[in-house]
Order: C-alpha cells, then sequence, then structure tokens
C-alpha cells in the first residue's frame, strides 16, 4: 500500500510540472507549437500546418529550397531548447500578438542563444504563426 501511495504522490508531482511549464493561454500555445516544430523538431511540414500568411510563406520557401535533400540524422542535427520570454506588449484580445523567446543552440562543443519573435494570429480556425524572425 506504501508503494501505491508513493507512485500517486510521484505522479501527482509529474502532472503539476507538466503542466506549469505549459500555457493555458490558446496563442502562446500555438507560438510554442510552431517554435517546437521549426526550432526544435526541425519539422518543416509541422511547422507550415502551424503558420498562415508569411510565416506560411517562408517556411514554404524553405522546404522548396531544401527540396529533396534527405533529412539530416539525429546525431547532426543541432539541438534546440528555447525559453519564453515575453509577450509583446498590447491588447490581449486582439487578433495579433507576439510572443518573444530566446532559443539555446547547440552542436557539437558549439552553441549559441538567439531571440526568435513568434506573431500568432486568430484565423478564425485558431491562432497560428503569422510571421517570425530571429534576432540576433
Amino acid at each position: 500500500m506504501r508503494s501505491a501511495t508513493g507512485w500517486l504522490v510521484v505522479c501527482l508531482i509529474a502532472v503539476s510540472i507538466v503542466a506549469a511549464c505549459s500555457s493555458s493561454d490558446p496563442a502562446r500555445s500555438a507560438a510554442e507549437r510552431f517554435v517546437d516544430a521549426y526550432y526544435v523538431e526541425i519539422n518543416l511540414p509541422r511547422a507550415r500546418d502551424e503558420s498562415v500568411g508569411l510565416a506560411r510563406a517562408k517556411v514554404e520557401d524553405q522546404i522548396r529550397l531544401l527540396g529533396e535533400q534527405p533529412v539530416a540524422e539525429a546525431s547532426s542535427r543541432p539541438s534546440v531548447h528555447y525559453t519564453f520570454l515575453e509577450q509583446q506588449a498590447g491588447d490581449a484580445e486582439r487578433d495579433r500578438r507576439g510572443f518573444l523567446f530566446e532559443l539555446m543552440i547547440s552542436l557539437g562543443g558549439d552553441a549559441l542563444t538567439r531571440r526568435a519573435l513568434v506573431t500568432v494570429r486568430n484565423d478564425g480556425d485558431g491562432w497560428r504563426a503569422a510571421n517570425f524572425q530571429e534576432i540576433d
């Protein structure tokens, strides 16, 4: 009985941590889904699905430029982690909002930090990335 209670406590703590790390704001969640697909997973088709407008055009252009090149093996891909920094000031009820993320990118022994501004908009079917840009 004691081990079952311990297991339950561990599960509740794990669920609490996951819930604390994810946003309940659908606009921010859309920005995070795009960052995950585009930067972390390097999954351009999924990033395209998470985007509209200029962001979608940028992703489609990258897909076109890469053409039929095979996807790089996991060992040769950079490792990307990110942190949410801030939401752009403005009306939270607008149909367009911006979110700033810090990207920590490492490949082998090299590492660099970049910032990415992801603008999302509610296009009636939900929130999607409408534009993104990297900032030094």
